[in-house]
């Protein structure tokens, strides 16, 4: 399996969006009262969330839930739309331009963030019952006090760690923080071993390679009111702590600059202790029943990324009601639960049950859901992290002080968070 994690690219023409959109959040959509007939027909567009990424099998998934749907309102028509994930951004942009847009369409946070700030989504307060969601699921699709997408799935990313390399390493527990961590640097080097492994390649998406190194030095590489804090005494020291790692042996540095197949690398040969940027089922393919599930790291805090996958609403949808009730629909703890069955990921619910065995090392990770960082929401976000991601290669090879790489990296930006 490959470990590759590129950041797809926002597309082209969203600033003019509004020019040809029906833009402005003027209040949020009303979902139908109980009893409330609705009618008429929209189109979800969805993307493969099936294991094997099959569209087919995602199409046939959805038509079971808008038949259920169908059953509640006969009058009512759902189509389903899945569409690659490649370009799927783009493809959108277009769709909205060219006035073809879906009713519905499911978006992950820094896209939300990027449609949202381009006002074609329409605030979703009046159809999302916060009841039961988890904080940080909810948190990731709210701006400005505002819900924008009704989460319908979740991940995480825990530390994962080789219980046969810890063996071989004589290490009974594994590490809870960065202290912990590069003091056991030397033990394994000794053995000729890695604490852990770094991917630094520029093809690499930040949010789950760098970023929570960021947030568990106690920063973030934007502020709260989205302003770039690339060049902070955080983003700093997550950087140097990485690069130091390799500058000591502590993890393999041409493999850092890098993002090769687990199989072609020394986590695949079994010569790491503890991965940071990979799930359990991931690990797994590679390692087997020895992936032991720990506790993401902590420095100043803890935190590590996962994802919320959400259903939003365009403001240019000529049924709202019924995209509303489609949407209601799908939050439900019934539905949210076959979703997460469906797709191998987390309900954003505590009340729908998640699809992993008890004792597994999914559903040890599951306590970790509050830890949840999505990755910066805000418009460009994505941009950005093409411009950041050499400035972090070249810590990592040794060839930029973290200091000297976090003013480029912020000045590289500039131009891209101007547009």
């Amino acid at each position: 399996m490959s470990w590759r994690r590129t950041a797809s690219r926002a597309g082209v023409g969203l600033t003019a969006l509004c020019l040809v959109a029906a833009c402005g959040d003027g209040g949020s959509v009303a979902a139908p009262k109980e009893g409330e007939e609705v009618s008429g027909s929209i189109t979800m567009r969805a993307y493969p969330l099936s294991p094997g990424a099959d569209e087919n099998a995602d199409k046939k998934f959805w038509e079971g839930q808008v038949a259920a749907f169908k059953a509640k309102y006969p009058k009512a028509e759902v189509k389903v739309d899945i569409k690659p994930w490649k370009d799927r951004d783009t493809a959108l942009t277009t769709a909205i331009a060219g006035g073809t847009a879906p009713d519905v369409v499911y978006m992950i946070p820094d896209e939300l963030a990027q449609f949202r700030a381009q006002e074609v989504l329409e605030p979703l307060d009046d159809v999302v019952s916060k009841d039961g969601y988890r904080k940080s699921a909810l948190d990731a699709v709210t701006h400005d006090g505002k819900t924008y997408g009704a989460p319908i799935l979740m991940s995480v990313v825990p530390g994962v760690c080789d219980a046969k390399v810890l063996k071989e390493v004589g290490v009974d527990k594994p590490p809870t923080t960065w202290a912990e961590l590069a003091a056991l640097g030397p033990k394994f080097k000794a053995k000729g071993k890695y604490v852990t492994h770094i991917i630094g390649s520029t093809e690499a998406t930040l949010n789950m390679t760098f970023y929570p190194w960021v947030w568990q030095a106690g920063g973030a590489p934007f502020d709260e009111a989205g302003k770039s804090t690339i060049d902070s005494p955080a983003m700093a020291e997550a950087a140097k702590f990485l690069g130091d790692l390799a500058a000591q042996g502590y993890v393999k540095r041409d493999e850092a600059a890098g993002n090769l197949p687990a199989e072609q690398t020394v986590v695949g040969r079994r010569q790491v202790g503890c991965v940071y940027y990979s799930t359990p089922t991931e690990l797994a393919t590679v390692w087997g029943k020895d992936v032991v599930v720990t506790a993401p790291l902590k420095n100043k805090a803890e935190a590590t990324y996962g994802t919320v996958g959400s259903f939003t609403i365009l403001n240019d949808s000529e049924n709202k009601s019924l995209a509303a009730a489609w949407t209601q629909f799908v939050t439900t703890d019934e539905v949210l639960a076959a979703i997460g069955k469906f797709s191998n990921f987390y309900p954003p619910k505590e009340g729908a049950p998640a699809p992993f065995p008890a004792g597994s090392p999914e559903a040890q990770a599951e306590p970790f859901l509050p830890l949840v960082n999505v990755g910066p929401r805000v418009a460009h976000a994505r941009e950005v992290q093409a411009v950041l991601a050499p400035e972090i290669q070249a810590v990592v090879l040794g060839k930029k002080s973290a200091e000297q790489a976090m003013k480029d990296g912020a000045k590289a930006a500039e131009p891209v968070l101007a547009r």
